[in-house]
């Protein structure tokens, strides 16, 4: 393996552990905010939701690069029908 296929690979695996850190951390915070009423944990529920954001897009990126894509182009989130 490359110095680069093996930097992605870490990096992809951090990038993974990062967004399952966040869905805990969002889940037990939103947890907290509804059972205590507590501001502060409504507030850090926001701010692990827009990390689990930030990660899930470079996962998204992550995609695209297996999938031969390029770097820009949008990753596939999945189609939502209203």
């Amino acid at each position: 393996m490359t110095y680069e296929q093996n930097f992605l690979k870490d990096f992809q695996e951090w990038v993974d552990q990062q967004v399952q850190i966040s869905e805990l951390a969002m889940k037990a915070a939103e947890k907290i905010a509804t059972e205590d009423g507590k501001k502060e944990a409504k507030e850090a529920a926001i701010r692990y939701e827009s990390r689990l954001d930030a990660y899930q897009f470079l996962q998204g990126k992550f995609e695209n690069y297996k999938n031969g894509k390029d770097f820009h182009d949008v990753p596939d989130f999945g189609t939502k029908t209203f």
